[in-house]
This record gives structure tokens, C-alpha cells and sequence, in this order.
């Protein structure tokens, strides 16, 4: 049972973390690559902010949309001023420069040792290090954000972001200011980013920069692009995907010896799963690319 709440757990901030990324790369068409640095901010802003005697959650996930919100702005007043394949290269630029700030400021992040003894909140009398009341609080602001963008992808907002994504001269001639609704977007993205780092920290009650890494961007980005880039429900669907499949391998038994015995089978090592997992992304990533690429990449057409 506590297996499960684990996963369930984790379904909800990676819910968080694949929508609030589909905001700005399936509506706005912009490849953030930043996504992850996000997410560290909101997960270090509660590690570094928490403590025994003040364990509360308004205020970290406060702060946490504070620092995203900034860091947001810095990214997309340098990032948006560059297009196409230069924006994502300047955008992994950025998270590059989070992940060695996380990695060499030890004073501040105690670097590739991490922050250890996150506590978790007690919120109305409810001690959220039951992992049954943890998961309810994690379930209910999943489902708030959840809700906030819906909103937003049924918005004018939502269909100008669009028109920015897919025809930047078009919604340049109707008076649509990208960069101003880039910068709104990616705002909106990163604050629900730094919320789910928030969750993500008092989940695991420890933090290093290896959680923050390129590998975890990558699979945000397929949990986006197996779900359809732009479509609200498909997103949602592609993290049951992405999360659960894997899972999977934990039952999986492979014959280690030659006999057809069932004594001759045991599950797949823990210290080979977690690279067996990034190949079955990388494939699950690579066949939805190659079958759906003239959805993903549609020819320009010439008027």
C-alpha cells in the first residue's frame, strides 16, 4: 500500500510539472529547455526556507513563486530577445548555469551533498508525514493548478499564445506583443514549476542537484510530446504514461542462468532500472516524434 500512495504521490507533482511546461511549449510553440531550473528553485526555496520549528507551506510555496516569478523574468527578458534554435540553446543555457550554482555554492546549497531533514507541514491539525494525508494535500493543489490552467487554455489568452507559437507574423500584424505574452506565459509555467518543487522536497525530505538534472527535463518534455503538445487532457494522459510503464519494470522478472526454472528468475537489479527506464523514455520519445512529426513539425506553407 505505501508503494502505491508513493506513486500516486508522485503522479501528482509530475502533473504539476508536464502541464505548466505544455503552456509554454504546446501553446507558445517555445521550447524551454529552463523548465527544470524551475523546479530546483521552488524545491531548494523550501529545503533552504523550512525548518523543525517553522514547517509550514503557505510561505515556502509563496517564496518559491516569488523566486520562479524572477527568475522567469530574467529568462525570458535575455531568452525572447533570441528565436527558433537559438532560444532553447539560451533557455539550456540558463538551467546550466542553476545546476553549477546549485553544485558549487556550497555554502548556501551545501552543494553535491544536498539539504537533508525536510519537514513536512501540519496543515489543520493534520500531520502531513502520514503519507495517506501527504498525498490528499498533493492531490488537492495538483487539482487547483490543474484547474488554473484550464482556465487558461479555454482563455483569449490561451489562443494568443497560440497565434504567437504558430504564426508570429500574423499575430505581429493584429497588434499581439510576443514578448509580452511569452513572458506571461513563462511566468505562469515557472511559478507552477517552483510549487511542484515545493511538493517535490517535502516528498523526498532531501534535495541534491542530481534531481535537477538534463535527464529530468528530457522527461518532462516527452510526458509533453507523447501527450500532444497543446492539448490539455492528452498531457494529463502522457504522465500516467510516462510514470506508470516504468513502474512496470519493478515486476518484471528476467531469467539469469540457462534453466527454464522458475528459481532462475528474479526482477531487473535496482542499479540496472533507472537505466533501462531512460531507454524506454528515449524510445517512447523517439516513436511518437517519428510517427506523429507531421503534426509536430508541419511544413511552412507559402501564401
Amino acid at each position: 500500500m505505501p508503494y502505491f500512495i508513493h506513486i500516486a504521490t508522485v503522479l501528482c507533482i509530475y502533473a504539476i510539472l508536464a502541464q505548466s511546461l505544455n503552456v509554454i511549449l504546446g501553446l507558445g510553440r517555445a521550447l524551454n529547455l529552463a523548465h527544470v531550473a524551475s523546479f530546483a528553485l521552488g524545491a531548494y526555496s523550501m529545503a533552504l526556507w523550512a525548518s523543525p520549528t517553522n514547517s509550514g507551506i503557505v510561505i515556502p510555496m509563496l517564496i518559491s513563486i516569488g523566486v520562479c516569478g524572477t527568475f522567469s523574468l530574467i529568462l525570458g527578458w535575455i531568452s525572447l530577445r533570441l528565436t527558433s534554435d537559438y532560444f532553447a540553446i539560451g533557455t539550456l543555457a540558463f538551467a546550466a548555469l542553476i545546476s553549477a550554482l546549485l553544485i558549487n555554492w556550497r555554502s548556501f546549497t551545501n552543494g553535491v551533498l544536498g539539504i537533508p531533514g525536510i519537514p513536512r507541514p501540519t496543515i489543520f491539525g493534520y500531520d502531513t508525514n502520514n503519507e495517506v494525508f501527504f498525498l490528499i494535500l498533493c492531490a488537492a493543489v495538483s487539482l487547483i493548478i490543474q484547474i488554473l490552467i484550464w482556465l487558461v487554455f479555454r482563455s483569449g489568452f490561451a489562443r494568443q499564445l497560440r497565434a504567437v507559437g504558430e504564426r508570429p507574423t500574423s499575430a505581429a500584424a493584429m497588434g499581439i506583443d510576443r514578448r509580452a505574452v511569452l513572458s506571461a506565459a513563462f511566468a505562469l509555467s515557472s511559478c507552477a514549476a517552483g510549487i511542484a518543487g515545493v511538493l517535490f522536497a517535502m516528498l523526498l525530505s532531501y534535495i541534491d542537484p542530481s534531481s535537477f538534472m538534463l535527464a529530468e527535463m528530457i522527461v518532462l518534455f516527452t510526458m509533453v510530446v507523447v501527450g500532444r503538445p497543446g492539448s490539455f487532457w492528452g498531457c494529463l494522459g502522457a504522465v500516467l504514461v510516462v510514470v506508470l510503464i516504468p513502474e512496470a519494470l519493478r515486476f518484471l522478472k528476467v531469467p539469469y542462468c540457462l534453466d527454464p526454472l522458475p528459481s532462475c528468475f528474479e526482477p531487473i537489479a535496482s542499479s540496472v532500472l533507472g537505466q533501462v527506464r531512460q531507454l524506454l523514455n528515449a524510445l517512447m520519445l523517439f516513436a511518437v516524434v517519428w510517427l506523429g512529426r507531421r503534426q509536430l513539425f508541419p511544413k511552412e506553407r507559402i501564401c
